[in-house]
C-alpha cells in the first residue's frame, strides 16, 4: 500500500491526437501553398483548408458543444 503509487497514463487519447496532427498538417500545407502560388500551391491551400476544417470538427467534438 505505502510506497506504491499508480503511474499516470501519459498516452494522448486518439481524438486529441487526430486534432493536433490535422491542425499541424493543415498549417504546414498552408505555408507551403503560400510560398508556391502557382498551380500546385492552390491545391496545397485547398488541402490546408480541408484539414483545418477537420481539425475544427474534431475540436468541437472534444469540447462537447
Amino acid at each position: 500500500l505505502y510506497g506504491r503509487h499508480q503511474e499516470p497514463d501519459h498516452r494522448m487519447n486518439m481524438p486529441l491526437l487526430i486534432f493536433v496532427l490535422s491542425a499541424l498538417a493543415g498549417l504546414m500545407l498552408a505555408v507551403a501553398g503560400v510560398f508556391m502560388l502557382s498551380g500546385p500551391g492552390w491545391a496545397l491551400i485547398a488541402g490546408a483548408v480541408a484539414l483545418l476544417l477537420i481539425a475544427g470538427f474534431v475540436r468541437k467534438g472534444l469540447i462537447g458543444e
